[in-house]
């Protein structure tokens, strides 16, 4: 017997029979699932299923990875930088904040879910070491969101864009707008990665993520992920000159020549952004981000605590907005992450956030200039990737509801990753000068010296100028 549901039936039997499969993999060799647990929060295989929606994986995957984190040896003490004891404040400040709510009953479920998403950074920190196993996270990443990005681009591409792209359903990304910023923050990481893939057929397929995300992008109809777009561009041309030649005349052909044959609907949508005074949609919005902001001022170091627009209390959310008309007379989501924080945890949680926020985008930039040390190339590389893939969740994020992306923290989670990599190989290289030194005796005195990049005595981020010339 054949048919639709046979089909159905075997393609849940056989990611089924994958994802469980990955349980003991999990237990016995922990940083494989690190890279399954993201693997699974960031493309979410079960939601594209008709069956295993309510089956637990993701929850025995976690166990198992708990119990084999708490079991193994091969895992490496939590570095105290600045990331992730501001993760550490952060997560702290939002158990509080979410027992003092305005509803207790509805921030506890968001608590729960973003306080799992915190600890599993946390073990990715730990668990993730060394070139090989960094490469593997940045793929799994890289490929989990441009899954979406290859199967959207073509949808878009052979229906005309007549219909806007959607990720799965009930999850992170499963609105347009959000899985337009998860593309936006793809792009760069696949096309920036694969430069240090060796592999001909692994390195395509990044350009082809990164390609194809450019149609999925614009055909998720959504202004933000647009913005973000424009933002990330014009970077990546610039800081790599060579791919301008085709990424330039491929944009600029999108827009121009494109632009005649855009949905008269998406031509649109986009123009709004210049008349948003006109568009009920933006003035929405902007009434949201007024009500954060008063109750941001109102409660300070508390905020309203997680989602508390849900409440369902009409008045006192109005109450707090600037202006109030016949369509915009209900409560709603920020859709800002800077408003998001900022209304439901406070002023206080906002300036930990941003801190947080520009601070890993400054350390991935000086980590970033490694790119010119053969030696620290592979750092320097996915340095660069994730610097540029912050930078669309903070220009398209300022419109959109997404200040607990797991796919913002796992970039956190990264840039402390490569800072203790970058570390580790300078005290080695410091060891290895002192015993060859040891070694020399005095005949090492008339051998030239080698400058290493000094890294100071507080465990900080070194001096500005470094003493390699490579820098």
């Amino acid at each position: 017997m054949s048919g639709p549901e046979n089909v159905v039936g075997l393609r849940d039997f056989a990611l089924l029979a994958v994802l469980l499969a990955t349980i003991p993999v999990a237990f016995f060799r922990p940083w494989i699932g690190v890279l399954t647990w993201t693997w699974i929060g960031l493309m979410n295989p079960h939601r594209l299923t008709w069956n295993l929606e309510q089956i637990p994986i993701a929850q025995m995957v976690a166990i198992a990875l708990l119990a084999g984190v708490v079991v193994t040896s091969d895992k490496r003490s939590l570095p105290w930088t600045r990331e992730t004891i501001l993760l550490a404040i952060l997560a702290a400040y939002f158990t509080v904040t979410s027992a003092l709510a305005w509803h207790p009953e509805i921030a506890w479920p968001e608590w729960d879910k973003v306080s799992k998403i915190l600890l599993f950074i946390f073990i990715t920190i730990m668990m993730i070491r060394g070139r090989q196993r960094v490469r593997y996270l940045v793929l799994v990443i890289a490929l989990s969101i441009g899954f979406y990005a290859i199967k959207g681009g073509i949808f878009s591409l052979l229906t005309g864009g007549q219909y806007r792209i959607w990720g799965p359903e009930g999850s992170f990304i499963g609105n347009n707008t959000s899985i337009g910023l998860a593309l936006c923050m793809t792009l760069p990481l696949a096309l920036v990665s694969a430069r240090e893939e060796e592999g001909r057929w692994l390195r395509w397929l990044l350009y082809a993520v990164a390609a194809l995300a450019l149609p999925a992008i614009l055909f998720t109809y959504s202004r933000g992920a647009f913005v973000g777009l424009l933002s990330v561009m014009p970077l990546l041309a610039w800081r790599y000159r060579r791919y301008a030649l085709l990424l330039l005349p491929a944009v600029s052909l999108m827009l121009v020549v494109g632009y005649q044959y855009m949905p008269e609907k998406w031509v649109k949508r986009q123009e709004s952004i210049e008349t948003y005074e006109q568009d009920y949609s933006s003035m929405q919005r902007i009434q949201a981000w007024g009500v954060a902001m008063n109750v941001a001022l109102d409660r300070p170091f508390l905020g309203a605590g997680y989602n508390f627009e849900e409440a369902g209390e009409t008045e006192r959310w109005l109450s707090y907005a600037n202006f109030v008309e016949p369509w915009a007379s209900q409560e709603r989501a920020a859709h800002s992450i800077y408003f998001q924080v900022m209304g439901e945890h406070g002023l206080v949680a906002l300036g930990i956030f941003l801190v947080l926020l520009f601070g890993t985008l400054w350390r991935l930039t000086r980590l970033a200039r490694l790119e010119r040390d053969p030696r620290f190339r592979w750092i320097g590389t996915y340095a660069r990737a994730a610097q540029l893939s912050l930078v669309p969740y903070m220009t398209a994020g300022a419109f959109l509801s997404l200040a607990y992306f797991d796919l913002y923290f796992l970039l956190v989670a990264l840039s402390a990753i490569l800072e203790r990599e970058y570390r580790t190989a300078l005290a080695a290289d410091a060891e290895e000068n002192e015993t060859s030194a040891d070694v020399g005796g005095s005949s090492a005195s008339s051998a030239p010296r080698v400058l290493v990049p000094h890294v100071n005595s507080r465990g900080g981020d070194g001096p500005r100028r470094m003493l390699a010339p490579w820098m």
